[in-house]
């Protein structure tokens, strides 16, 4: 009989079926001899079977959920860095030619409030929410300072009596949002305590900015003002929603912080009169609620705001020496695409280019390497160049075509147009290896051949008209010299 593919899927199946038949028909008979050995044991002997079969049966199925849960995160905790490993970093970035001013001046407010011992508040809510009636309702007698926040027009407002000092930033909506979360977010960071003062449920924009303060895991208190305007209804429902946005993670206290309003009086004959009422001031409960937080543990607070200001600093350091390498990098990369150039220029033998260019690209890549102080070696070099040699037998046509397509700007070049556009095709390729080369350095801390060829062929081919007849300018007063 010829076998085809379905004659050997019957016989396979056939096989299997009489394998489960036989299987089955071992199993029952094992079972029905344990099951009489169990009629004429002990009934100790039968119950202790029984267990122990039904411990086999329900252990892996309290097993398998257990197994294949994922696991679930632990919440992150701050951070505790180093102050004299920071300052140390600070010192070598300044020397390497980094601008750390932000970072030193953050270093500078650490320092200044350990020295001063006060306690510091930020406070936080929308316009009218009634943050200055409860800056008057704290602290009547608070000494008012300025500070004009560099590089914004934001104005935080820093009111000091005694040992405490609140500081109060704008309102939501009166400057831009993006500015108003990054600033409120720095100075919650440098606070022990943070107060967000609201006077109805959180909106939109206040509860983004919750998200953003919460990721810090800052000690705060959710202050509901104005409590007269409400009934009891109404503050019930509206402290729950609060509390179910905020998941009940800081605690939430309602509060009149006082002020005016005006009010109308009618007279016995019917004529009325406007006059100015003073509203009743109630912020025990912040108070009380501050003093709790506080009174857990305070060396934990002072510890806690140390954490957050050494965090903002390194955070700062980070920025400014990431802007300092990349302007190095760009730098780097221009100047290695200019050697490319003059040596797509100056080569006379036929391959001589190759040779020059894969020294001037050995020093690029070693270069970029060394200013992201990411490890690299010859043979890991040899595999980025070689790797994005066989990118360039695809798209060489295409890159003479742009350069070519630059020189039509400069009109009357003459014969000269071959050699210079080879130029230019070689400052392209130099420019789109040195970018790929820094966008894998600089993003996983490693010279990863596949992305560096990866992003050698997307900048390569997306390489612009204007970036070509810069080379082509670039190529042109070379050439004249």
């Amino acid at each position: 009989m010829k076998l085809n593919s379905k004659s050997l899927l019957m016989v396979i199946l056939t096989a299997l079926g009489l394998f489960t038949l036989v299987m089955v028909l071992i199993l029952a008979e094992k079972l029905l001899a344990i099951w009489q050995y169990l009629q004429d044991a002990p009934v100790w002997v039968a119950v202790l079977y029984g267990i122990v079969i039904f411990t086999v049966a329900v252990v892996p199925i309290w097993l398998f959920p257990k197994l294949t849960k994922p696991k679930v995160k632990a919440k992150s905790q701050v951070q505790v860095i180093d102050e004299h490993s920071l300052e140390h970093a600070i010192d070598q970035e300044q020397q390497r030619g980094v601008d750390t001013q932000a970072a030193d001046a953050e270093m500078q407010v650490l320092h200044e409030r350990r020295n001063s011992g006060k306690f510091h508040i930020s406070l936080l809510g929308a316009a009218s929410t009634g943050k200055s009636s409860l800056i008057q309702a704290l602290i009547p007698d608070a000494q008012v300072e300025t500070d004009v926040i560099k590089g914004t027009t934001i104005a935080a407002h820093h009111h000091s009596y005694g040992q405490l000092e609140i500081t109060d930033l704008p309102g939501f909506d009166a400057v831009d949002q993006d500015d108003l979360t990054r600033l409120a977010v720095e100075e919650s960071k440098r606070a022990h305590v943070v107060v967000f003062l609201l006077n109805t449920d959180l909106s939109r924009s206040e509860m983004a900015l919750f998200e953003s303060l919460n990721q810090w895991h800052k000690p705060m208190v959710i202050a509901l003002n104005k409590i007269d305007s409400y009934n009891k209804d109404q503050l019930a429902e509206i402290t729950q929603a609060i509390a179910s946005k905020i998941k009940q993670k800081y605690p939430v206290v309602m509060i009149n912080t006082g002020g005016f309003r005006d009010v109308i009086i009618e007279q016995a004959d019917g004529t009325r009169t406007h006059q100015t009422e003073t509203l009743p001031t109630h912020i025990q409960p912040l108070l009380d609620a501050i003093e709790k937080v506080v009174s857990n543990n305070p060396e934990a607070l002072h510890r806690f705001r140390d954490a957050g200001i050494l965090m903002l600093a390194e955070q700062k350091l980070n920025t400014a020496s990431s802007i300092y390498n990349i302007q190095v990098a760009e730098q780097t990369i221009d100047r290695h695409t200019k050697r490319a150039i003059v040596g797509a220029l100056a080569s006379v033998a036929p391959g001589s280019d190759l040779v020059i260019q894969g020294t001037i690209g050995t020093q690029l890549v070693r270069e970029l390497c060394q200013l992201y102080n990411v490890p690299v070696n010859q043979l890991q070099i040899d595999q980025v160049l070689k790797s994005a040699g066989g990118k360039l037998r695809t798209s060489t046509s295409l890159v003479l075509a742009v350069s070519g397509n630059a020189l039509k700007a400069f009109p009357g070049i003459g014969t000269a147009a071959g050699g210079i556009m080879h130029a230019v095709a070689y400052g392209m390729i130099f420019n789109s290896l040195g970018k790929a080369v820094m966008a894998s350095v600089s993003t996983e801390g490693r010279l990863n051949t596949e992305l560096t060829k990866q992003t050698f062929e997307e900048n390569l081919l997306g390489s612009s008209k204007e970036l070509a007849k810069d080379l082509a300018k670039m190529a042109l007063k070379l050439s004249q010299k």
